[in-house]
Order: structure tokens, then C-alpha cells, then sequence
């Protein structure tokens, strides 16, 4: 009896011993943001602007496709991808409008839009860590946070498992609104996004705004 014990005693030791030199993986949320090549999401696109000085108010609706193209070497020297942005014509086919450029390390994720550099998700993704967005450009502070970190989030028939929001966290004021919340889900990258800003001014009892809103949601995300 005592030669068993002793026995399962040796045991026990040899699983604590491996288990302690197991080393620990941490999700560092890189999938949230994808990099692979083919990596493509369909978006719904609604736009609304308007300026109230010169009677304006107009809005848009129509289908985005955003696909990592190719990767290359940026002038930096980091790794980059190239994503091509796609829109449909009158005939139903997607014709380029513009072309984006992305970066991911393990600090960070960035993506260049309208040539313009921001920071898009900061590593690792944990709820409440915060950072300014426009950290690398000419734009006021945008300081944004991480919000509902790795929460299932469905939309229309789509579903995914893992997502986490990005948000700002400076609330409007009565003069100025400057809302962004983006979403984003692991392995598809974007899913949803939010934009608006507006400026409000009262002049002898008459409202006047100024500013635009935009949406996007996904309707479709894959690899080819």
C-alpha cells in the first residue's frame, strides 16, 4: 500500500511539474484584425450630410467590398497590406474606388484611409484600455476605448462568436458631436461601423447643423 501511494505521489508531482513549465498563452486579439491575403467583408453603406446655411441635405445608400489585395514593404519598413475597395455600378459589377493600406504588429493595428493614418485597435484588446486614434496625423484627439470586449454580437443572419467595440469616449456637448464606434469580430475583421459629426449653432432662435453620419454593417465576409 505504501508503495502505491508513494507511486501516486510521483505522479502527481510530474503533472505539476509539466503544467508549471506549460507556458501561457495570452490572446493578444491579433484576429481581430485580419491580415491574410483574400480576406474580403461586404458592407451596407448609408450616408447622410447636411448644411443648414446653404440648404442642404442629402444621403447616399450603396455596397462596399473591402479585400486585402496584396502585402508588401511600406516605406517605414514594416509589413503592410494593400486593400482594395470596391463599389457597384449601375450594372451590378464591383469597380474600384480607392485603395487603403493596413499594418498590425504586436502593439497595434493601423489602417491609412483617405490618406489618412489612424490607430485602429491597440494590443492587447482588454476592456477599458484607451488610446488616441488619430495619434499619427493632424486631427484633433480622438481618444477612444475598447468596449463589450470579446462579446457575441449577431446581426441580420450573421453571427460571430467574438467581437469587441471600439468607442470614444468623450461625450457631445450641446455645439459639437463627434461620435465613432466601430465593432470588430475575430477572424473577419470590421463588422460594423458608425461615424458622425455634427456642429449645432443657434443664431435667434434658429437651429442650424452642420455635419454628416455614416453606417456601415456587414452583409456578407469570407476568404478566397
Amino acid at each position: 500500500m505504501r508503495k502505491i501511494f508513494v507511486t501516486a505521489i510521483a505522479a502527481a508531482l510530474v503533472l505539476w511539474s509539466c503544467k508549471k513549465d506549460d507556458p501561457i498563452v495570452l490572446d493578444m486579439g491579433y484576429d481581430y484584425f485580419p491580415v491574410a491575403i483574400g480576406t474580403w467583408v461586404e458592407y451596407q453603406v448609408d450616408s447622410l450630410w447636411r448644411d443648414d446655411q446653404i440648404s442642404v441635405l442629402d444621403s447616399v445608400s450603396y455596397r462596399l467590398l473591402e479585400r486585402i489585395e496584396e502585402h508588401y514593404i511600406d516605406p517605414a519598413g514594416r509589413p503592410a497590406n494593400r486593400i482594395m475597395r470596391y463599389v457597384k455600378d449601375e450594372n451590378d459589377n464591383w469597380v474600384v474606388r480607392d485603395v487603403w493600406t493596413s499594418t498590425r504588429n504586436n502593439m497595434a493595428a493601423e489602417k491609412t484611409e483617405e490618406n489618412m493614418r489612424r490607430l485602429k485597435l491597440s494590443f492587447p484588446v482588454r476592456e477599458g484600455r484607451r488610446w488616441d486614434s488619430n495619434i499619427y496625423n493632424t486631427e484633433d484627439e480622438l481618444e477612444v476605448a475598447h468596449r463589450e470586449a470579446h462579446e457575441p454580437w449577431q446581426v441580420n443572419v450573421l453571427s460571430f462568436d467574438s467581437t469587441v467595440v471600439v468607442r470614444n469616449t468623450l461625450p457631445a456637448n450641446q455645439v459639437e458631436r463627434r461620435d465613432l464606434e466601430e465593432r470588430y469580430a475575430k477572424h473577419v475583421g470590421l463588422v460594423e461601423k458608425h461615424w458622425a459629426e455634427t456642429n449645432t449653432q443657434q443664431d435667434s432662435g434658429v437651429i442650424q447643423i452642420r455635419g454628416f453620419e455614416m453606417s456601415m454593417v456587414v452583409v456578407a465576409y469570407g476568404t478566397d
